[in-house]
């Protein structure tokens, strides 16, 4: 998972969006509001769809961010991820907290549940939180 993603606010135009998607070689960027609140996910393919004849520098990634399908909280288990991500078919999950986005998790590829999602730590019993910090929750 990764945590503080990168992320366009929808004020930012779709040349900035594009900018940005190029830069970071990446095909979706979540669109969040001042505070972090997750407006919506803007895709790759949004940026070539038609704008109406509209300017694409006076047209802002609000108007394309469209809902994400699926979204998971901090404290949901960890160990549905990979059936959840199948059955909705997406690669891409924003984990919330509220309505504040705290990071994305990125399908690795056909992980059983149960299985470990790439940070070494085995998914079971676990919430999105302990998972993505094994030690939380743990005094030292």
């Amino acid at each position: 998972m990764t945590r503080n993603p990168d992320r366009v606010a929808p004020t930012d135009t779709l040349h900035e969006v594009d900018r940005k998607m190029r830069d970071l070689l990446v095909g979706f960027l979540p669109v969040c509001g001042e505070h972090d609140e997750l407006h919506g996910i803007i895709a790759l393919t949004d940026l070539q769809r038609d704008v109406g004849g509209a300017d694409p520098a006076d047209v802002t990634a609000a108007r394309f961010a469209a809902d994400p399908p699926v979204t998971v909280g901090v404290n949901d288990p960890a160990d549905q991820l990979s059936q959840l991500m199948t059955r909705h078919r997406v690669w891409l999950l924003p984990v919330l907290d509220g309505r504040r986005l705290v990071g994305v998790i990125h399908y690795p590829g056909h992980v059983p549940p149960g299985h470990r999602m790439g940070t070494g730590q085995p998914t079971h019993g676990r919430t999105i939180a302990r998972w993505w910090h094994p030690t939380a929750g743990h005094r030292r």
